[in-house]
């Protein structure tokens, strides 16, 4: 019996009870006191029996109502819970269901050992659909990915939606530990057939990561951080494949945690934090210019590396801080050095985060008392690959400004001319990898091509990580305009560049 009817049953039984013994009473009430029982109910039934009729047939019908009334409400119980437990647009599991169904298989796996595994992914790149073809069609490929996903794991199996592209999956009851890994590559493999939308095909690959039934995890939030650690680690491996969590995954991103809180609180106080500079040499051995590098002492872990710092600022949003950090140092340095160009280092997440970063720049210079034209920024090819930054806009201002450009690390990545014609860039710094090859004959004739293709753009030419005299003499042979490396200094504080620039100054008279 429903909740409806079990409430209804004994009300309607009560009133039934109550008409009967009511008209009983007025019975007695209302009739002549000489009169027997026979015949006052003789008298009376003509209306007391139509009236209580009428009143069991309305309470009739009134209990039917309610029952009926009493289905609506569950029925509407059921959709609020199914809408509850499934994704408004896809039609899939939602966080919600997908947490009751993952605790349930951790205690299962407490319990019996019954393995199972989570996995996370999300569509790469999925922003540009929304971007250039709207939210509408956006929304019918996270359909269509999810139908993909739906049908490719068992019906023992759980696949929700985390929020905006990303999905996950519970894999339950896993016979063998090569299942997770198959269901992974087949992920892969199927996400990224081209989707059909808006009369075109768009292919959207997919980073995945995934996390086995571990006994260092224990509740729901820590498989998911476990997968979401995997995903991106999968997204740093380059995209389009699949990562599994791992303790040495774990520690390693406790390890930036931990780094990001001491990182905040240093550019807060300055402890440990400096930017040391390393010479540019020309042809002659004068030298002509710096190089502006940050470094890190950590209180406890030492020496930071500079590129394991620049990705902790970069993920966390520290940055733009960072780089003001960087930029006030070295253009005080200029400040002191106006004879020498100071190079410093930009990265496109700067662009991404200071949307006003020419002005910015262009302000710390006048608040630092330094002219813009000795200020030389660095920029590397992965820069030009993030066209939704407002690139080209900044580096024109850049250059309205006064500020030199120079194209780092060339030659490695997306090297092409058109990037020299569209952003007019002042210098190509040779990637230090061509300098440290063993094959040497090789480098000579990519250095020879690179600064000959770079003056005839009229830019001079910069070689990095020149440490022996074989490779300083293939660069000059080349033509290359400024030399940098341990073959003439590190990177070192303002003070110990003084002496050092001193004592150059000193030899070359």
């Amino acid at each position: 019996m429903s909740f409806s009817k079990k409430l209804l049953a004994p009300m309607v039984s009560s009133a039934v009870a109550l008409i009967v013994v009511t008209n009983y009473c007025i019975v007695k009430i209302v009739a002549h006191p000489g009169a027997s029982t026979a015949e006052l109910l003789s008298a009376i039934w003509p209306i007391a029996l139509p009236t209580s009729i009428t009143v069991i047939l309305v309470m009739s019908i009134l209990y039917q109502t309610l029952l009926d009334a009493g289905e609506v409400l569950e029925n509407n119980q059921r959709d609020a819970l199914h809408c509850a437990q499934h994704d408004a647009l896809t039609g899939i599991a939602s966080r919600p269901l997908l947490d009751e169904r993952l605790e349930q298989a951790i205690r299962r796996y407490s319990r019996t050992g019954e393995t199972f595994a989570v996995i996370m992914l999300d569509l790469d790149h999925f922003k540009r659909v929304n971007d250039l073809l709207g939210h509408q069609i956006g929304d019918e490929v996270l359909k269509e990915a999810a139908r993909r996903l739906e049908s490719i794991v068992r019906d023992t199996d759980t696949v929700a939606r985390f929020g905006g592209d990303e999905f996950l999956v519970l894999q339950t009851s896993l016979a063998k530990p090569t299942d997770v890994r198959r269901l992974c590559s087949r992920i892969c493999k199927e996400m990224q057939v081209p989707y059909g939308v808006a009369g075109r095909e768009m292919t959207l690959p997919v980073s995945v990561g995934a996390v086995a039934a571990n006994k260092r995890l224990t509740t729901s939030c820590d498989y998911i951080r476990a997968a979401d650690m995997a995903l991106y680690d999968a997204k740093d491996s380059g995209r389009n494949c699949y990562r599994f969590f791992s303790d040495k995954l774990d520690d390693r991103l406790k390890r930036r945690d931990f780094l990001e809180t001491d990182l905040r609180k240093a550019l807060q106080s300055g402890d440990g934090l400096a930017v040391h500079f390393q010479p540019q040499i020309n042809g002659s051995g004068k030298i002509i210019g710096v190089e502006s590098l940050f470094r890190w002492s950590h209180p406890t872990l030492g020496q930071i590396r500079a590129a394991e710092a620049v990705d902790v600022a970069e993920e966390s949003g520290l940055i733009s801080v960072l780089g003001e950090y960087v930029f006030r140092q070295a253009a005080r340095f200029a400040r002191v050095h106006p004879e020498l160009s100071v190079a410093i280092n930009l990265s496109p997440a700067q662009f991404a985060r200071t949307g006003e970063l020419a002005n910015v720049l262009r302000q710390m210079a006048r608040e630092e008392g330094v002219n813009p034209t000795q200020i030389e920024l660095e920029i590397t090819e992965q820069l030009f690959m993030h066209k939704g930054l407002g690139c080209d806009e900044q580096m024109r201002r850049l250059r309205a400004y006064g500020f030199r450009l120079a194209l780092d690390d060339f030659g490695t990545g997306y090297s092409s001319l058109s990037y020299l014609r569209r952003f007019q860039v002042d210098r190509l710094k040779l990637d230090k990898s061509f300098a440290s090859s063993e094959d040497i004959q090789e480098n000579i004739a990519f250095v020879r091509a690179a600064v000959t293709l770079a003056h005839l753009f009229g830019l001079e030419v910069v070689a990095e990580g020149i440490e022996t005299e074989l490779q300083e003499a293939v660069a000059l042979e080349a033509g290359c305009d400024a030399l940098q490396g341990y073959r003439y200094a590190a990177a070192m504080e303002e003070g110990e560049f003084d002496i050092y620039a001193g004592t150059k100054l000193r030899s070359a008279a």
